[in-house]
């Protein structure tokens, strides 16, 4: 191993650049994730948790290592989806021995270790010949968004079994250095001492999983500095396939004059679709509707089936909440100067890829009560819904589900209140998009997002505080929590704040226990959105 792997150490790209790589483990192991996230801390990378209940996926030993990694991954991203950095570690051991081509115990290490007395195993070890040589193998396989197989890295230690039952007691602060694995029974060639007994800093030298964490983290060293590129060290490629070229720092740039990018967002009826019609006949804007890209992605799903809502969610499900977003940036821009127009986005992830290709683009929200948007939709002769009013409240509520309309004004650049006629809302729309800087109609609202002060955001602080838990906070721990990172959020503020937001925070009520609230993903995807655009 190379000096620099034998401990973690600061990595000067994570704590200089702008952009950083958001990386998530996904394990059901307390003990694994809190090493890996101390291995990243010390090299200056914060490590975020994704929290298995029980085992996170099938493990078929028979698969092989690669094989098994793969297959986790597959089905986990199936229910996460595909929009994040996210890993995924599996633990195996060679005991010299009793393997013969095939590692023993392998990757069924755990089952072994729990069957199995260290008394047990030395009887056996001696009738063979007394060959205590073992290695240990740790191997870590990577989801990279865009790629369509996992990246894959590997470390292990070799070494012996100890010749007595382990005497010591399991470290406090470092619990994974314990008697109660096969740490407390290996002792790495060239140690002293079992690996179960070292302290963290002399254990770094020789643990399996600190040397593929390490292997994981120089690829994401290069990440990181990748993500920072200059403008003219890369290419990009359009949808035809054409490479554009890259202006270079000595020529004289040439940009595009007066196009721009508006994302339109609104709840059902609220006046989107009017919005980009009248962009695209009026202005000759390009318009590209959001749940038409979607109809693109249900291919195999039965229609029949389900609601809109349902097969909605099953498609976001399986090929990832960013999906449509990634479709219309890959696919269905040009290189006009048109003006874009995209309306219907209905998740954190899918601004998130938007403001990722267009830093600049418009967030417009365009809103009006519910009564309102219910006589709209009666106007229209929608299908006939027994429920009435009733069931087209319950119809916003599905659409807040996906997480961005319940917060959408925390984003929105621009906010219309469309309760007027339709001329009035035409009037409204032209001014925007002819940049009318006197004389505009009432009801356009500029500078609405408040998210350039984060640190008076109780949202963002409290789904913050979750967030760096790893686990479930009562409203007390959360008071605690803030307070230790500025002014603290009141228990009865932080249970007002984040019960308003079930989409963003689960709710955990037991009887006997204090209430609990737990971070969703949509919650981890807006505090990545509201620091990106801070």
């Amino acid at each position: 191993m190379s000096p620099r792997s034998n401990r973690p150490s600061v990595r000067e790209v994570f704590l200089t650049e702008v952009r950083r790589p958001e990386v998530y483990f996904y394990t059901s192991n307390d003990h694994k994730f809190l090493q890996a996230r101390i291995v990243f801390a010390e090299s200056g990378l914060v490590l975020r948790h994704f929290r298995g209940r029980s085992e996170p996926y099938a493990e078929d030993y028979s698969l092989g290592r690669e094989r098994l990694l793969t297959a986790a991954l597959s089905e986990i991203l199936a229910s996460v989806g595909k929009s994040s950095l996210l890993f995924v570690e599996d633990t195996s051991l060679r005991i010299e021995a009793l393997s013969s081509t095939e590692d023993f115990p392998g990757l069924a290490v755990k089952e072994w270790f729990g069957r199995t007395s260290f008394a047990q195993l030395d009887e056996q070890l001696r009738a063979l010949g007394h060959n205590r040589s073992c290695v240990v193998k740790s191997d870590i396989a990577l989801h990279v968004p865009g790629l369509n197989a996992p990246v894959f890295f590997h470390g292990e230690t070799a070494g012996a079994v100890a010749m007595l039952p382990p005497a010591f007691v399991e470290s406090i602060h470092y619990p994974w250095l314990t008697p109660s694995t096969f740490n407390g029974w290996f002792t790495p060639n060239g140690a002293l001492k079992r690996l179960g007994e070292m302290d963290f800093e002399e254990s770094c030298q020789w643990d399996f999983r600190v040397r593929s964490l390490l292997a994981l983290i120089d690829r994401l060293e290069e990440y990181c500095a990748a993500l920072n590129l200059p403008p003219q060290s890369y290419s990009r490629r359009d949808d035809r396939g054409r490479v554009a070229k890259q202006e270079s720092l000595f020529d004289s740039p040439q940009f595009k004059t007066g196009q721009r990018v508006l994302v339109v967002v609104g709840r059902t009826c609220a006046g989107k679709s009017t919005f980009g019609e009248r962009a695209r006949q009026v202005h000759g804007a390009k318009w590209i509707e959001a749940s038409s890209v979607m109809r693109s992605f249900m291919d195999g799903y039965d229609l029949r089936q389900g609601s809109s809502f349902e097969l909605a969610r099953s498609v976001l499900e399986s090929k990832g909440y960013d999906a449509i977003a990634r479709r219309i940036v890959r696919e269905m821009i040009d290189d006009s100067d048109l003006d874009i127009v995209i309306t219907g986005f209905r998740t954190f992830e899918e601004l998130e890829v938007v403001k990722a290709e267009w830093p600049d683009s418009t967030v417009i929200l365009v809103d009006a009560t519910e009564r309102t948007r219910f006589e709209r939709h009666v106007m229209r002769r929608r299908e006939a819904e027994p429920g009435g009013r009733r069931q087209f409240g319950e119809n916003d509520k599905q659409q807040w589900a996906f997480g961005l309309l319940r917060v959408a004004e925390e984003f929105a650049d621009v906010r219309i209140n469309n309760e007027g006629a339709l001329q009035e809302y035409c009037d409204q729309i032209d001014a925007i998009l002819t940049r009318q800087s006197s004389g505009r109609p009432s009801g356009i609202y500029y500078g609405v997002a408040p998210r350039h002060r984060r640190e008076h955001n109780q949202l963002y602080r409290c789904l913050r505080a979750l967030q760096a838990a790893s686990r479930p906070l009562s409203c007390d721990e959360i008071q605690l929590a803030t307070a230790a990172s500025g002014s603290e959020i009141l228990h009865n503020n932080a249970n007002k704040v984040l019960k308003r937001v079930p989409e963003l925070a689960r709710r955990l009520e037991a009887t006997g226990e204090r209430l609990r609230y737990e971070i969703r993903n949509a919650g981890r995807a807006y505090i990545r959105l509201m620091d990106a655009l801070s």
